[in-house]
């Protein structure tokens, strides 16, 4: 329960910090809390979506902070396929292992 607890707390900051830093929100859009995947790229930043809506990458967001890397598995490289969708986010599959989208 106690490793539990730590999990969210640190996500919990992560989220936090990536909030304060997103640029996006001047522009009325979210910063994205899981998504690093770059769907398009304009003077702005960078764009994925989440939940069907547009959100702004932090520049600081990258694999090495990416949701799925504090469940154990790392983010998807190269793969936009969604094989499975669970609580936690979207999940494909890369050298046959799983990876969050």
């Amino acid at each position: 329960m106690k490793a539990l607890s730590a999990l969210l707390i640190s996500v919990a900051l992560v989220a936090k910090v990536s909030a304060a830093d997103c640029w996006a929100t001047k522009l009325d859009y979210p910063c994205c809390s899981y998504s690093t995947q770059v769907f398009e790229t304009d003077e702005n930043g960078q764009w994925s979506i989440e939940n069907g809506e547009w959100c702004g990458i932090v520049s600081s967001q990258s694999a090495s902070n990416c949701w799925s890397n504090a469940l154990g598995y790392p983010c998807c490289k190269t793969t936009t396929t969604v094989i499975s969708t669970d609580s936690d986010g979207q999940w494909g599959v890369e050298n046959n292992e799983w990876c969050g989208i």
